[in-house]
């Protein structure tokens, strides 16, 4: 804020018979001024134009890409900031701080000066993040804060890291095997070919790994145009097979040829040395008969068979958290429990699964804090008419910040009269949609919760089939549910269209539409766009539906007018 000060004089008016001034001189008759000086602050900075900085495209990047801040590594946080307002964002800085207890040997840039952020203007902003060598194993919870002068900031976000202690590599020659080209003996002046194996059996990667081939008697040279051979990265278990060829002249006097191998690593401490020998005329295989075994280190991953999906394992893990993204998740299976007109035919098969598995992606994947993840499998009425309103209070008290993921597997059905599209609670009939939950209803509350963003998926159809029998048991014919306005900034992806069922895929025991939702998550780690993730489980939905079920299933994409023209470029992580 600018200051000014401004001087002003207060008339203050004496009463008669006071004397002021020199000694001895009488003022009764007369009223006497006094000038007094004095300041005050006034505020002059009017904001007529407003910035709006808006964060996005958080990421993490280290140099082993295993998405930890490793001992002796340089890592770096990364986003965009971007000024969507119509003024200019000044004296902006980015300030970074350290959530619960502080990290041994983590540091990282604390504050930096962006300066001004100009209406359109993008600025790509780099936070250097540094592990020492004493670096201890734990997670680095970092709140990024993007400060305008003004106090017209960015949302903040946070962001957890593992922090991964010092493991020592060892770089060791694992095998190696003399030979010529055409195979027999070795004899002077020909060629003669070492091919080595080098391997790190240690438990931390290698860096900057090389390897010199020395010759250490005279009359031997070198046949190759270098005798160093640059490895660079070797990872835990990784090997590299080199090659060098060389020969001893006829003046050679000695019955063995010696060779060494001089490895060296990053550190200049994990290396080991290897010093071989090839006698003259010893027979050796030829070339194309090498074979080159490695040293056992820790037992290899094993795909081992499971009763479980791949989709279902080795859920991406993003160090990015939204402490305003909500997710609302349910499962609806069992129907023929609660309802004594069912047979276990029309119960939604997976979906509990699916509703589980989505939830850990959630988590994982999507980065949603477990306080702001609801599960619920089999819902009630009540149960999901609570959760609803909660979830929308909740993203309400959190503003225009929050995010809500709704995703739902289970039954649907129209009214038969109306054609109003409702989701199907365990404990209510189709006969009788009271106590349904209105399809239309959830867009609106969610919609008009003040959050930011809505993003719905829905394994289910609204037409009165389903995974199996449905709820055909009060339905004779499939009808097309009525297609309802889509408000607020809301993108919903939906597993079929018209009178299509939503089926399951069996064999990885899911949703055909929920498992390609996952697959999706699985194979970006989560760094996918709306309209990519649309065009994938739009595609393989269509095509594997035809071909495993016999069936129809087209997915479709619902969103609201505000947001058509940019949805597309959303981002899931």
């Amino acid at each position: 804020m600018k200051t000014l000060q401004v001087f002003s004089t207060l008339m203050i008016l004496l009463p008669a018979g006071i004397i002021f001034g020199q000694t001895g001189t009488s003022t009764s008759e007369k009223s006497i001024t006094k000038q007094i000086t004095y300041t005050r602050n006034v505020n002059t900075n009017v904001v007529k134009l407003l910035p709006d900085l808006q964060v996005t495209g958080q990421t993490f990047i280290d140099q082993n890409k295993n998405n930890m801040i490793d001992a002796d590594e340089e890592a770096y946080i990364k986003f965009r900031l971007s000024n969507r307002g119509e003024g200019e964002a000044q004296q902006v800085k980015v300030k970074v701080t350290l959530l619960g207890e502080p990290l041994r040997g983590l540091s990282f840039t604390g504050e930096q000066d962006i300066g001004t952020v100009y209406p359109t203007q993008n600025k790509d902003i780099t936070i250097p993040v540094r592990g020492s060598m004493d670096l201890v194993n734990g997670v680095a919870k970092f709140r990024i804060e993007t400060l305008e002068k003004n106090g017209l900031d960015a949302y903040p976000f946070e962001m957890e890291v593992q922090s991964k202690e010092f493991a020592k590599p060892e770089v060791v020659v694992a095998d190696a095997v003399f030979s010529t080209e055409d195979g027999g003996k070795v004899q002077m002046n020909y060629p003669i070919n070492l091919k080595v194996l080098v391997q790190n059996t240690g438990k931390g990667d290698a860096r900057n790994v090389k390897a010199v081939f020395m010759l250490e008697n005279a009359n031997c040279i070198m046949l190759d145009e270098t005798n160093e051979r640059d490895i660079g990265l070797l990872r835990v278990g990784e090997t590299r097979e080199l090659d060098f060829t060389f020969t001893a002249t006829r003046r050679y006097e000695f019955d063995k040829i010696p060779v060494s191998i001089i490895l060296s690593e990053n550190y200049g401490l994990y290396a080991e040395n290897k010093s071989l020998s090839v006698g003259l005329e010893d027979n050796l295989v030829g070339t194309t008969a090498v074979v080159i075994k490695g040293i056992d280190t820790a037992p290899a991953e094993v795909a081992v068979a499971s009763l479980v999906a791949e989709v279902d394992r080795n859920i991406p893990v993003s160090p990015l958290k939204h402490p305003s993204r909500i997710a609302l998740v349910i499962g609806n299976e069992d129907y023929s429990s609660r309802q004594r007109d069912l047979t276990s035919e029309s119960d939604v098969k997976f979906a509990r699964n699916d509703a589980r598995i989505f939830a850990e992606y959630a988590r994982k994947t999507l980065g949603v804090k477990d306080e702001n993840i609801t599960l619920l499998t089999d819902a009630t009425a009540g149960e999901m008419e609570q959760n609803i309103e909660l979830i929308s209070k909740l993203a309400g008290r959190m503003g225009k910040e929050s995010e809500i993921i709704f995703y739902y597997a289970g039954h649907g059905l129209p009214d038969q009269l109306t054609q109003t599209p409702y989701m199907i609670p365990v404990d209510v009939s189709g006969s009788n949609l009271e106590s349904a939950i209105k399809l239309y209803d959830v867009y609106k509350k969610l919609s008009e919760s003040g959050t930011g963003r809505v993003t719905v998926f829905l394994d289910a159809c609204f037409s009165g089939g389903g995974r199996e029998a449905g709820l055909l048991a009060v339905r004779s014919v499939k009808q097309v549910p009525r297609e309802d306005q889509v408000t607020g900034n809301m993108v919903i992806f939906s597993a079929s269209t018209g009178e299509q069922s939503s089926l399951p895929y069996k064999d990885k025991q899911h949703g055909m539409f929920t498992y390609y939702l996952l697959k999706k998550l699985q194979d970006s780690g989560g760094e996918v766009s709306y309209g990519e993730l649309g065009d994938y489980i739009s595609k393989n939905v269509s095509v594997e539906s035809l071909r495993i079920n016999k069936q129809e299933q087209d997915p479709a994409i619902k969103v609201s007018s505000v947001v058509e023209g940019m949805w597309k470029e959303w981002k899931l992580k």
